[in-house]
């Protein structure tokens, strides 16, 4: 999902390996010098830095026992920073961190097993559905989850209207006779991310194959030829066609955000950040859910999550301030796009008409996002598959094998 531009600071306390890295800054929120017997560590992504300060007021107050110094850290090196800590065994106490690399830390015994926070105060059946699952390694589940995000079909009603279409496509076959009625012009009727991370695009392939039959096990996709050939076709005999842009070969996520506030990319799926964006700039714009083959189509959340690294000397005042930040009111205030728990997404953000499809979509046609490490390993390999179709060089049933084969293999190793 494309995220809002971060800024580039990075502040960490793992020792020489990362001081040599990224510079140290570290905060107490209450703005008095801390005693380390009492303190606990939060790395926290600088989008969410100033809601946490507040936050993190009302929990020192409910536990003056405890104190919380704020670690900032950046999307953009969070990864590389966390990795580096966990290897060394030098951590922070909390660390905010992409769901999609948990199970690669849980499989490297490298997390607490936050499983007995949850119950009366975290009630699994109150998280999106599957969420928990997904986070969950033989029996142990090793994070909190708080932020949620899926794609849903973003599409200029405009456009939509001056080629006579009354309602966004709910089928595969509709979108692509929508898709071809709006190509005229310098209108396109949708657009495919070639450029860019290998994700963006492998992970649209994977929304339309998830919606014919494939599935996610244990974290890694289950395909099929038959789904994964479907899926194929939606991308890359589009632009073969005609009927999607051909300059997605020069585009990433933000491209063609930028072609669509511009007026010449008429759908495509995407997330709340590209909604936001568009209502910003006062472009013609409304959601529904993505469509499937035969109704509407299945995508992955994707999203963030707390995890206490099991290195951590102060587990048990680091599960205290993990349970509170899972709290649906603190949940609600730190998402962007929406919280992990149902009952925190009746806050007015998360209900305006341009989110409502993202609400349908994650509470009904949605699953976690794969998140073992062996599938993210093959991404570019997958993502190449598909561009060999759209450049006219390999059938979409050919690559279709060729994707299996690699996810087979995947499976096997």
């Amino acid at each position: 999902m494309a995220m809002k531009p971060r800024t580039a600071l990075f502040a960490g306390v793992v020792g020489a390996a990362v001081i040599g890295i990224g510079a140290t800054i570290v905060v107490n929120a209450s703005g008095g010098a801390a005693d380390d017997q009492n303190t606990v560590t939060w790395w926290v992504p600088d989008w969410d830095y100033q809601e946490a300060v507040k936050i993190v007021e009302t929990f020192e107050a409910d536990n003056p026992d405890i104190k919380v110094e704020l670690v900032q850290t950046t999307g953009d090196t969070v990864a590389n920073r966390t990795a580096v800590a966990l290897d060394s065994g030098n951590t922070p106490d909390v660390i905010t961190e992409s769901i999609a690399r948990i199970r690669g830390y849980a499989d490297k015994d490298q997390l607490a097993d936050l499983s007995t926070l949850y119950g009366q105060d975290l009630p699994e059946d109150d998280f999106a559905p599957g969420l928990i699952d997904a986070l969950t390694v033989d029996g142990a589940t090793y994070a909190v989850p708080y932020r949620w995000a899926t794609n849903a079909l973003i599409y200029n009603p405009a456009l939509f209207q001056a080629a006579g279409i009354d309602e966004p496509p709910a089928t595969w076959a509709e979108f692509e006779e929508d898709a071809k009625k709006l190509t005229q012009g310098n209108v396109v009727g949708t657009a495919w991310p070639m450029q860019g991370d290998a994700s963006d695009l492998t992970l649209r392939f994977l929304d339309f194959a998830l919606s014919d039959g494939a599935t996610i096990e244990n974290g890694l996709p289950k395909l099929t030829e038959k789904s994964s050939a479907g899926a194929i076709n939606l991308i890359g005999d589009a632009i073969n066609e005609g009927w999607a842009s051909k300059s997605s070969f020069e585009l990433d996520n933000t491209g063609i955000r930028e072609l669509f506030l511009q007026g010449r990319v008429a759908m495509y799926p995407a997330g709340v950040f590209d909604v936001d964006a568009a209502l910003e700039a006062g472009a013609p714009i409304a959601t529904a859910a993505l469509p499937g083959p035969d109704g509407p189509g299945t995508a992955q959340g994707v999203g963030w999550a707390y995890i206490v690294p099991q290195a951590s000397q102060k587990k048990d005042a680091a599960q205290k301030l993990v349970s509170f930040l899972g709290q649906p009111e603190n949940m609600a205030a730190l998402t962007l796009t929406f919280p992990a728990r149902v009952s925190a997404s009746d806050d007015p953000k998360f209900t305006t008409p341009e989110r409502a499809a993202y609400a349908e979509q994650l509470a009904e046609h949605s699953v976690p996002a794969p998140n073992d490490p062996r599938w993210t390993a093959v991404l570019q390999q997958v993502h190449d598959e598909i561009q060999k179709v759209a450049l006219g060089d390999k059938s979409a049933a050919a690559a279709a094998t060729s994707i299996q084969e690699i996810a087979d293999k995947t499976a096997s190793n």
